[in-house]
């Protein structure tokens, strides 16, 4: 969730990285007016509260990007996404994807990782739960050797990384 100016920024720089490798990135706000599925529609309105920050990369899948404006990497994931993204990955056959970003002071703006579960690398230990989120602690919760060192790399190792490839809406 981008709670700064800092932290939209980041955001934002990481979207245009993907735009600038030619990704398509759509909003869940714009893909839930294109749904004719209740279910779904509902799912895509959930996800595109304010601050939730889930988009559809196409051919990659669901990507729910968190923030953090300065090291180390601290972040929350809400249960409620966490589970509306498992029931669209269960309804649709498309896979969902944690991009984790640290901000930087320098031109390459923001590390990052790529995480598809809680369960796998860079993952070494589970997040902490509590009533209503995940939180994970960079230094206790993931492995800094899969740390990518820029926002494009994040991009482009995400552009990479095989996926569900998606033609037409769901």
């Amino acid at each position: 969730m981008s709670r700064t100016a800092k932290a939209d920024d980041i955001r934002d720089a990481f979207l245009e990285a993907l735009r600038s490798q030619d990704a398509t990135v759509e909003t869940m706000a714009d893909l839930a007016a294109d749904e004719s599925n209740e279910k779904i529609r509902n799912l895509f309105l959930s996800l595109g509260q304010a601050g939730r920050e889930v988009y559809l990369v196409r051919g990659v899948g669901f990507v729910n990007i968190h923030v953090r404006s300065e090291p180390p990497g601290w972040w929350g994931i809400l249960q409620t996404v966490k589970r509306d993204l498992d029931a669209l990955t269960g309804e649709l056959k498309i896979r969902s994807v944690y991009v984790l970003l640290i901000g930087r002071k320098d031109q390459h703006i923001a590390d990052g990782y790529i995480a598809t579960d809680f369960t796998n690398s860079p993952f070494i230990r589970l997040p902490s739960v509590d009533d209503t989120k995940y939180t994970v602690n960079e230094r206790q919760h993931l492995d800094v050797n899969k740390l990518l060192l820029s926002v494009g790399k994040v991009a482009k190792v995400l552009l990479q990384t095989p996926g569900v490839v998606i033609t037409d809406a769901p």
